[in-house]
Protein backbone atom coordinates (compact mmCIF):
# COMPACT_ATOMS: atom_id res chain seq x y z
CA UNK A 1 0.00 0.00 0.00
CA UNK A 2 0.94 3.27 -0.53
CA UNK A 3 2.81 5.17 2.43
CA UNK A 4 3.04 8.69 3.53
CA UNK A 5 5.71 10.56 4.84
CA UNK A 6 7.58 13.76 5.30
CA UNK A 7 6.14 16.81 4.40
CA UNK A 8 3.65 14.43 2.22
CA UNK A 9 5.82 12.55 -0.02
CA UNK A 10 4.41 9.07 -0.74
CA UNK A 11 6.12 5.65 -1.15
CA UNK A 12 4.88 2.19 -2.27
CA UNK A 13 7.17 -0.92 -2.41
CA UNK A 14 5.70 -3.85 -4.44
CA UNK A 15 7.22 -7.34 -5.48
CA UNK A 16 8.73 -5.60 -8.93
CA UNK A 17 9.01 -1.91 -8.06
CA UNK A 18 9.83 1.14 -5.90
CA UNK A 19 7.67 3.94 -6.37
CA UNK A 20 8.30 7.44 -5.28
CA UNK A 21 6.28 10.72 -5.14
CA UNK A 22 7.51 13.58 -3.84
CA UNK A 23 6.09 15.91 -1.33
CA UNK A 24 4.51 19.25 -3.07
CA UNK A 25 7.73 20.72 -2.08
CA UNK A 26 9.86 19.46 -4.71
CA UNK A 27 9.27 18.97 -8.47
CA UNK A 28 11.38 15.45 -9.27
CA UNK A 29 10.05 12.04 -9.01
CA UNK A 30 6.43 13.02 -9.42
CA UNK A 31 6.96 9.56 -9.88
CA UNK A 32 10.26 8.10 -9.71
CA UNK A 33 9.79 4.52 -10.78
CA UNK A 34 12.65 2.14 -9.45
CA UNK A 35 12.56 -1.73 -10.66
CA UNK A 36 13.82 -4.56 -8.23
CA UNK A 37 16.11 -7.03 -10.27
CA UNK A 38 14.93 -10.68 -9.55
CA UNK A 39 18.85 -11.57 -8.73
CA UNK A 40 19.08 -8.54 -6.43
CA UNK A 41 15.59 -7.49 -5.08
CA UNK A 42 16.99 -5.67 -2.65
CA UNK A 43 18.43 -3.09 -4.94
CA UNK A 44 16.54 -0.38 -6.66
CA UNK A 45 17.35 0.61 -9.86
CA UNK A 46 15.66 3.98 -11.77
CA UNK A 47 13.49 3.14 -14.39
CA UNK A 48 11.71 6.54 -15.42
CA UNK A 49 11.48 9.81 -13.23
CA UNK A 50 8.19 11.76 -14.40
CA UNK A 51 9.67 15.75 -13.89
CA UNK A 52 6.69 18.14 -12.65
CA UNK A 53 9.82 20.90 -12.81
CA UNK A 54 9.86 20.53 -16.59
CA UNK A 55 6.57 19.21 -17.79
CA UNK A 56 2.98 21.59 -18.41
CA UNK A 57 -0.06 21.98 -19.12
CA UNK A 58 -2.03 24.62 -21.52
CA UNK A 59 1.75 26.67 -21.04
CA UNK A 60 1.23 26.26 -17.14
CA UNK A 61 4.56 24.92 -15.79
CA UNK A 62 2.82 21.26 -13.15
CA UNK A 63 5.48 22.52 -10.24
CA UNK A 64 4.98 26.45 -10.19
CA UNK A 65 1.70 27.12 -11.55
CA UNK A 66 -0.95 24.47 -9.94
CA UNK A 67 -2.14 24.19 -6.24
CA UNK A 68 -1.58 20.05 -5.61
CA UNK A 69 -3.28 17.96 -3.07
CA UNK A 70 -2.20 14.52 -2.66
CA UNK A 71 -4.39 11.31 -1.36
CA UNK A 72 -4.40 7.63 -1.76
CA UNK A 73 -7.20 7.02 -3.42
CA UNK A 74 -6.94 3.21 -2.35
CA UNK A 75 -4.17 1.12 -1.32
CA UNK A 76 -2.86 0.35 -4.89
CA UNK A 77 -3.82 4.04 -5.93
CA UNK A 78 -2.58 7.41 -5.36
CA UNK A 79 -4.25 10.35 -6.56
CA UNK A 80 -2.67 13.25 -7.71
CA UNK A 81 -5.13 17.02 -7.86
CA UNK A 82 -3.53 19.30 -9.87
CA UNK A 83 -5.94 22.82 -9.97
CA UNK A 84 -6.26 26.07 -11.20
CA UNK A 85 -9.43 28.29 -11.82
CA UNK A 86 -9.94 26.99 -15.41
CA UNK A 87 -8.30 23.53 -15.22
CA UNK A 88 -8.42 20.41 -12.77
CA UNK A 89 -5.97 17.71 -13.58
CA UNK A 90 -5.70 14.49 -11.74
CA UNK A 91 -2.60 12.14 -12.08
CA UNK A 92 -3.15 8.71 -11.17
CA UNK A 93 -0.50 6.46 -10.00
CA UNK A 94 -1.54 3.26 -9.79
CA UNK A 95 0.47 0.05 -8.92
CA UNK A 96 -0.11 -3.01 -10.99
CA UNK A 97 1.07 -6.72 -10.83
CA UNK A 98 3.75 -6.38 -13.57
CA UNK A 99 4.11 -2.89 -14.13
CA UNK A 100 3.09 1.13 -12.94
CA UNK A 101 0.75 2.98 -14.92
CA UNK A 102 0.54 6.74 -14.95
CA UNK A 103 -2.71 8.53 -15.73
CA UNK A 104 -3.01 12.33 -16.39
CA UNK A 105 -7.18 12.81 -16.65
CA UNK A 106 -9.50 16.06 -16.77
CA UNK A 107 -12.97 16.94 -18.07
CA UNK A 108 -11.64 18.85 -20.65
CA UNK A 109 -9.16 18.97 -23.15
CA UNK A 110 -5.47 19.61 -22.68
CA UNK A 111 -2.78 20.38 -24.12
CA UNK A 112 0.41 18.88 -22.40
CA UNK A 113 4.48 18.32 -22.58
CA UNK A 114 5.26 15.99 -20.24
CA UNK A 115 8.95 14.91 -19.83
CA UNK A 116 9.98 11.49 -18.15
CA UNK A 117 13.89 11.43 -17.19
CA UNK A 118 16.74 8.56 -16.62
CA UNK A 119 20.80 9.36 -16.64
CA UNK A 120 21.17 7.16 -19.03
CA UNK A 121 19.47 5.34 -21.60
CA UNK A 122 21.63 3.49 -23.92
CA UNK A 123 19.08 3.24 -26.68
CA UNK A 124 15.68 4.36 -27.76
CA UNK A 125 13.00 2.47 -29.76
CA UNK A 126 16.23 0.67 -31.37
CA UNK A 127 18.42 4.15 -31.66
CA UNK A 128 21.80 4.49 -30.10
CA UNK A 129 23.56 7.03 -29.14
CA UNK A 130 25.94 6.94 -31.80
CA UNK A 131 23.48 7.64 -34.29
CA UNK A 132 21.91 10.96 -32.96
CA UNK A 133 23.85 14.10 -31.83
CA UNK A 134 20.98 15.89 -31.26
CA UNK A 135 17.28 16.41 -29.93
CA UNK A 136 15.47 13.86 -32.14
CA UNK A 137 11.88 13.84 -32.73
CA UNK A 138 11.12 9.59 -33.68
CA UNK A 139 8.49 8.08 -35.88
CA UNK A 140 4.86 8.64 -34.23
CA UNK A 141 4.08 5.66 -31.87
CA UNK A 142 2.81 4.61 -28.81
CA UNK A 143 4.89 2.22 -27.52
CA UNK A 144 8.98 3.27 -26.22
CA UNK A 145 11.36 1.10 -25.56
CA UNK A 146 14.76 1.32 -23.82
CA UNK A 147 17.72 -0.41 -22.80
CA UNK A 148 19.87 1.07 -19.44
CA UNK A 149 22.82 -0.61 -17.30
CA UNK A 150 23.66 0.69 -13.65
CA UNK A 151 27.30 1.38 -12.44
CA UNK A 152 26.25 -0.89 -9.28
CA UNK A 153 25.02 -3.74 -10.64
CA UNK A 154 26.59 -5.84 -13.55
CA UNK A 155 23.41 -6.40 -15.80
CA UNK A 156 21.06 -5.30 -18.68
CA UNK A 157 17.95 -3.73 -18.23
CA UNK A 158 15.40 -2.94 -20.45
CA UNK A 159 12.57 -0.65 -20.45
CA UNK A 160 9.04 -0.59 -22.01
CA UNK A 161 6.88 2.41 -21.81
CA UNK A 162 2.70 2.13 -23.29
CA UNK A 163 0.74 5.30 -24.33
CA UNK A 164 -2.94 4.85 -23.94
CA UNK A 165 -3.40 7.28 -27.19
CA UNK A 166 -1.48 8.52 -29.91
CA UNK A 167 0.71 11.52 -28.73
CA UNK A 168 1.19 14.38 -31.29
CA UNK A 169 4.99 14.24 -30.52
CA UNK A 170 7.83 12.03 -29.14
CA UNK A 171 11.20 13.51 -28.57
CA UNK A 172 14.47 12.11 -27.44
CA UNK A 173 17.41 13.69 -25.80
CA UNK A 174 21.22 12.59 -26.33
CA UNK A 175 23.40 13.65 -23.25
CA UNK A 176 27.37 12.58 -23.32
CA UNK A 177 26.99 8.28 -23.15
CA UNK A 178 23.27 7.85 -23.68
CA UNK A 179 19.79 9.30 -23.82
CA UNK A 180 18.67 11.05 -20.53
CA UNK A 181 15.07 12.35 -21.71
CA UNK A 182 12.18 11.50 -23.33
CA UNK A 183 9.41 14.32 -23.92
CA UNK A 184 6.14 13.36 -25.17
CA UNK A 185 3.28 16.12 -26.68
CA UNK A 186 -0.43 15.53 -26.95
CA UNK A 187 -3.79 16.94 -26.75
CA UNK A 188 -6.12 14.75 -24.91
CA UNK A 189 -8.69 14.49 -22.09
CA UNK A 190 -6.64 11.41 -20.88
CA UNK A 191 -3.61 9.74 -21.25
CA UNK A 192 -1.49 6.99 -19.51
CA UNK A 193 1.90 6.15 -19.50
CA UNK A 194 2.40 2.17 -18.73
CA UNK A 195 5.59 1.70 -17.50
CA UNK A 196 7.42 -2.04 -16.73
CA UNK A 197 11.16 -3.12 -16.43
CA UNK A 198 13.36 -5.66 -15.75
CA UNK A 199 17.11 -6.38 -15.21
CA UNK A 200 19.00 -9.06 -16.08
CA UNK A 201 22.06 -10.83 -14.86
CA UNK A 202 24.98 -10.40 -17.34
CA UNK A 203 27.90 -12.40 -15.71
CA UNK A 204 28.28 -13.62 -11.84
CA UNK A 205 26.71 -11.02 -10.04
CA UNK A 206 28.96 -9.75 -6.82
CA UNK A 207 26.90 -9.51 -2.95
CA UNK A 208 26.02 -6.07 -3.08
CA UNK A 209 25.24 -4.87 0.95
CA UNK A 210 22.03 -2.61 1.10
CA UNK A 211 20.42 -1.29 4.39
CA UNK A 212 16.99 -2.65 3.10
CA UNK A 213 18.32 -6.11 4.23
CA UNK A 214 19.65 -4.87 7.71
CA UNK A 215 15.88 -6.38 9.20
CA UNK A 216 16.92 -9.46 7.99
CA UNK A 217 20.42 -10.04 8.88
CA UNK A 218 20.24 -8.94 12.08
CA UNK A 219 17.88 -11.79 13.83
CA UNK A 220 20.50 -14.25 11.94
CA UNK A 221 23.53 -11.81 13.78
CA UNK A 222 22.16 -12.30 17.15
CA UNK A 223 21.23 -15.97 17.13
CA UNK A 224 24.71 -16.70 16.03
CA UNK A 225 25.99 -14.36 18.67
CA UNK A 226 23.58 -16.33 21.90
CA UNK A 227 24.36 -20.23 19.81
CA UNK A 228 28.20 -19.31 20.02
CA UNK A 229 28.01 -17.77 23.33
CA UNK A 230 26.23 -21.02 24.69
CA UNK A 231 28.96 -23.26 23.38
CA UNK A 232 31.53 -21.14 24.81
CA UNK A 233 30.44 -21.26 27.92
CA UNK A 234 29.21 -24.59 27.76
CA UNK A 235 33.08 -25.59 27.00
CA UNK A 236 34.46 -23.32 29.70
CA UNK A 237 32.34 -25.12 32.24
CA UNK A 238 33.78 -28.65 30.39
CA UNK A 239 36.88 -27.94 30.92
CA UNK A 240 36.51 -26.18 34.73
CA UNK A 241 34.98 -29.34 35.17
CA UNK A 242 37.78 -31.42 34.31
CA UNK A 243 40.34 -29.40 36.14
CA UNK A 244 38.73 -29.69 39.27
CA UNK A 245 38.40 -33.84 38.92
CA UNK A 246 42.27 -34.15 38.43
CA UNK A 247 42.54 -31.75 41.68
CA UNK A 248 40.54 -34.08 43.77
Amino acid sequence: MWLGYGTGAYQYQSENYFVLFNDPYDGSSKPHIHVNPSFAPASRISLVEFSDWTSWVNDHNFFNEFNVTIRARSPQTLDVTYSRPELVIHKYIEILPDAVRVTLQSEKEFVAHIEMWRWVMASINGISIKDVTKPLVIPPTTLVEFTFSDDGLPGLGRGRIVMSAMPSQIEIWPHETGFNKITVDFVNSMMSFTVSGSMEAVGAPSLNWNYALLPYVLPIVSITVVALYLLVGRYGRTIKNRATRRGN
